[in-house]
């Protein structure tokens, strides 16, 4: 009685530009920055690959730049159910009867991605219904990681 199915999706080759990195790598503003910042370059630390901190980005570090395109390929776990279908015989000793079917399952949603690229998730959409700007990420949120467990009853 037991049964497993999986769907596994993923894209090869697709760069992604990822404009959160503008935000917290570029200095327009002097809070709410990334980690990434902590290895700016200074004289103290030439050897970076971190533009120098300054406000208001006379620097230009925020300019649209190849420098925030990142490989956007990834392979995901879609979706997994895992679940067991009782017998009909082992039905009819334990209800006499009363249920036709009963399956009891565990399934999950985005369980697992691989990938290298550094937003939230590769597998950018459209923000705020721009059809304009595909493959940008301007970190929208990523896909809910979602598990279940059920129970499937049939009279």
């Amino acid at each position: 009685g037991w049964y497993a199915s999986m769907f596994w999706n993923g894209v090869q080759g697709n760069d992604v530009y990822n404009a959160t990195r503008v935000w917290t790598e570029g200095a327009l503003r002097l809070f709410n920055a990334g980690s990434a910042v902590l290895d700016a370059w200074t004289p103290e630390e030439p050897n970076t690959n971190i533009p120098r901190v300054v406000n208001t980005d006379p620097n230009g570090n925020t300019r649209t730049s190849d420098r925030f395109v990142e490989d956007g390929s990834f392979l995901r776990l879609q979706n997994l159910r895992v679940g067991y279908s009782f017998s009909e015989s082992i039905l009819s000793n334990f209800s006499n009867g009363f249920f036709s079917n009963l399956n009891l399952f565990l399934s999950g949603t985005n369980l697992l991605t691989f990938t290298n690229y550094s937003g939230y998730d590769p597998e950018v959409g459209f923000r705020f219904n721009n059809f304009n700007q595909p493959g940008i990420d301007n970190g929208s949120f990523p896909r809910p990681l979602t598990v279940t467990l059920g129970l499937e009853v049939n009279f």
